[in-house]
């Protein structure tokens, strides 16, 4: 009995250590205005350490009555003893009475394991201006007299015509340009160089560049990626510059000399790429590293192919 008490007292003593090592906060500068008014909220996530983790993203939608006005970018603040990320927003409502806005939830990694963690609810209520009923109702300013003029609807017509002539001409020349851009992809390389030496040399040029060494997170895994796109354009002919992440994964799968090994090392080096983009997360140095490593291993796996596809044509 003292033995089940003991381990169940240590795995609440975990439990609270790790919530208190970490947390989610939804907060409010007021909560109590006018309809109309301005409401600046704050979602900011606290940690003892650095650690990979994206904020939520925050779907007023949900909540009926609320409109964003604006969002400010994340904000990253470490030291040595605290990691936080934050982001701001600034909402409104137009009707009166109380608006929710639920828990928000996110995951976050740590030691290896992933987690939950969740913020609590926020109540924001907008009030009607006060009315004197005493008063009676009159107008804000009297009737005003208009000319009309007959005239106007030659006006009218004439606008219509030049609405309709400018996007006829903005449909043609959006067509015209989207036929230029699907008969050949405009991606910025030597011909003259064969995919994989050309892909191998990128490569190590990054590497001695030590670029997320230097704190350039984002542009290392840019280069990465953008050297894989060139690379598998060149001995697939696939379109690979406006494809996302999981869509350049998608068109890969039915390839030759592309496995499910090759699938899991690109889905890596995307995992690690759009945290540095979009989260403007750092990666921990054994992934920058893996990363690299997973990028030289998808060249070589496609050597074969390397010697006889140049993007449909054979390179000499």
């Amino acid at each position: 009995m003292k033995i089940k008490l003991l381990i169940t007292a240590l795995l609440l003593f975990s439990f609270i250590s790790v919530s208190k090592s970490q947390s989610l906060v939804l907060s409010s500068d007021t909560n109590n205005v006018m309809i109309g008014d301005l409401v600046n909220l704050k979602l900011q996530f606290n940690s003892k350490e650095p650690i990979e983790v994206s904020l939520p993203y925050f779907n007023l939608d949900q909540v009926e009555g609320i409109e964003l006005i604006e969002e400010s970018e994340i904000d990253t603040l470490r030291n040595k003893n605290s990691f936080s990320l934050s982001k701001r927003f600034t909402v409104s409502a137009y009707d009166s009475g109380s608006f929710v806005i639920p828990r928000l939830s996110m995951l976050f990694k740590s030691n290896g394991n992933i987690d939950t963690i969740y913020s609590d609810s926020l109540i924001l209520y907008y009030n009607l201006p006060p009315v004197d009923t005493t008063q009676s109702i009159k107008d804000i300013k009297g009737i005003l007299d208009v000319n009309y003029s007959d005239n106007s609807l030659l006006y009218w017509i004439g606008g219509i015509v030049l609405l309709l002539f400018i996007i006829a001409a903005i449909i043609y020349y959006i067509r015209q340009r989207k036929s230029k851009v699907d008969d050949k992809e405009d991606i910025d390389y030597d011909p003259n160089i064969p995919p994989y030496i050309l892909a191998v040399e990128s490569l190590r040029r990054i590497e001695q560049e030590r670029l997320w060494q230097n704190g350039y997170f984002k542009k290392y895994y840019t280069e990465i990626t953008d050297v894989l796109r060139v690379y598998y354009h060149r001995i697939y002919g696939i379109k690979t510059k406006e494809l996302t992440s999981h869509e350049l994964v998608a068109a890969l799968e039915n390839q030759k000399m592309f496995d499910s090994d090759c699938k899991s090392y690109l889905e890596y080096i995307n995992q690690y790429s759009d945290l540095s983009k979009f989260a403007k997360a750092n990666p921990l140095p054994e992934n920058n590293t893996q990363s690299l490593k997973y990028a030289f291993e998808l060249v070589e796996r496609a050597k074969p192919l390397s010697d006889k596809v140049e993007g449909g044509e054979n390179v000499q």
